[in-house]
């Protein structure tokens, strides 16, 4: 696994981001009734995995993620501990076709402005998070989708808030990213993709101020960069693959799909606990 070279800005905001979830794991442990929200892994007692658990609960008219909850769960469970004080976005969790391997991707703050982050469970922990993007840009990437082509690789669209709103796409092939490019009109405000894969072509809708509007993309036609840059450097093992004993106090919602601000998500006292 080979990490993006950071600069500056990019390792301060590493260490904002280090400080800050000692912080809030300090926090949790003494809060009487923390706030439900945690994305996290369930296995079995073979420690093989069975499903991504993500609780979310509203504070002060915005909803949260990224604080971990459950009782007993090991760090290697827990996804992206210190996001909702970083004012990352909500998660997409998406399960690989076959695999059932989860991949989550969700809009991260740098401390300055958003970029895209994607991690995998596997191999007993998650890999990641790492950036989709290798160069970092001054303006907040948002909204991310997630898909699978018909090989299982997936494929991320979100949109940047420049000027003129414009809609990206990038693949993982061979354990690296794509160079992102822009799908949509550059003169043309685009927001709010949503995606699908069909054959060979990522479709691609979003919102813009005429309607909603689709548009198709040969996938074999991104670019790619020789260096590795993604979450995982050659193929992605299955998550059951040498995963060490472990549990979850599965108490909480399944969200395995679309984990947008709209999904529907139900407090452990509404599903009793199952």
């Amino acid at each position: 696994m080979k990490n993006v070279p950071l600069g500056p800005k990019a390792m301060r905001a590493g260490l904002r981001r280090a400080g800050l979830a000692l912080g809030i794991l300090s926090v949790a442990a003494c809060m009487v009734a923390p706030l439900l929200a945690e994305v996290s892994v369930v296995t079995d007692s073979h420690g093989k995995y069975v499903k991504t658990l993500v609780l979310g609960e509203a504070l002060g008219g915005r909803r949260i993620y990224w604080n971990p909850v459950s009782v007993g769960v090991e760090p290697r469970f827990l996804l992206n501990v210190g996001g909702d004080i970083m004012g990352d976005g909500p998660p997409v969790v998406v399960e690989q076709p076959g695999t059932r391997q989860p991949w989550v991707v969700w809009s991260a703050s740098d401390g300055q402005d958003r970029e895209i982050a994607v991690a995998t469970w596997s191999q007993g922990r998650w890999q990641g998070p790492e950036l989709v993007e290798r160069l970092d840009n001054t303006i907040d990437d948002l909204g991310p989708r997630l898909a699978f082509d018909g090989e299982g690789r997936p494929v991320v669209t979100w949109w940047r808030n420049e000027p003129v709103p414009r809609i990206y796409l990038s693949t993982f092939r061979n354990g690296v990213w794509s160079t992102p490019i822009s799908i949509s009109d550059p003169a043309t405000p685009s927001r709010f993709p949503s995606i699908r894969v069909q054959g060979s072509s990522a479709i691609v809708s979003f919102s813009t101020p005429r309607g909603r509007s689709v548009l198709y993309r040969k996938l074999s036609e991104l670019p790619v960069f020789t260096e590795g840059n993604g979450p995982l450097d050659g193929p992605v093992p299955p998550p059951d693959v040498i995963t060490p004993p472990g549990g979850v106090d599965d108490t909480g919602t399944v969200c395995v799909g679309d984990c947008s601000p709209g999904a529907v998500l139900q407090k452990p006292s509404e599903i009793g606990g199952t």
